[in-house]
């Protein structure tokens, strides 16, 4: 698989304070093109809708805050803390999420495409109903978060924790888990999802209950 990188503008504005400048443009529903953003803490924004491209946000903080419906093209996240904010029913492409801080997130419903989490923290997170196309997960820590009924196309992940992760109804078929960690998935009876997904001989030790087979220790 290989991920488009976002396209960033050369010479972005700079930003002081986010809320105020994305205030007009959001009352205008205009997109925000080309800015790069450092060291906002912002809690309990409403950004509903907002449309941002080409833009940076570093060292950044948005805890509770809403990005519902919400449209990201060509935008990093760098060291961000998005911790309890909702981006439900947005839309992501050729995005980056690198060493971010992102527990509780919502994007359940969201469309990503072209898109990498890198060295990130994602428990306790809903990707519910989500849709993922040409995504990578590199070191990321997916424990205990919900992914059920997602659809995944060309979806890759390294070194990653998934832990007690809801996978119901979410197709796994060519999913490598071998070099994951994979333990304790919520799935069906009997366990569809995990249909044509590669897991390495550990996993297949924790994993071999899920068809009601008991393993006797000789």
């Amino acid at each position: 698989m290989s991920i488009i990188n976002p396209q960033i503008s050369n010479k972005p504005i700079h930003i002081n304070d986010f809320s105020s400048y994305a205030e007009n443009y959001l009352s205008e529903e205009a997109p925000i093109y080309e800015i790069e953003c450092y060291e906002e803490r912002i809690e309990r924004g409403n950004f509903y809708s907002i449309e941002t491209k080409k833009s940076i946000f570093k060292n950044c903080i948005f805890h509770n805050c809403s990005f519902e419906n919400a449209s990201f093209i060509d935008v990093i996240f760098e060291c961000c803390d998005l911790s309890n904010s909702k981006f439900t029913g947005s839309y992501f492409e050729r995005c980056q999420f690198v060493s971010c801080k992102c527990i509780g997130i919502d994007m359940s419903g969201s469309i990503v495409k072209q898109v990498s989490f890198e060295s990130s923290n994602f428990q306790y997170s809903n990707f519910n109903k989500i849709k993922m196309t040409d995504v990578l997960f590199n070191n990321i820590n997916f424990s205990e978060s919900s992914m059920s009924e997602a659809k995944l196309n060309r979806f890759e992940a390294a070194k990653s924790k998934f832990i007690k992760n809801n996978l119901f109804k979410t197709m796994l078929a060519a999913v490598d888990f071998t070099d994951n960690e994979f333990v304790a998935p919520t799935v069906s009876n009997p366990p569809i999802e995990l249909k044509g997904a590669v897991i390495n001989t550990f996993q297949a030790v924790d994993l071999i209950g899920l068809w009601g087979v008991v393993v006797k220790q000789l």
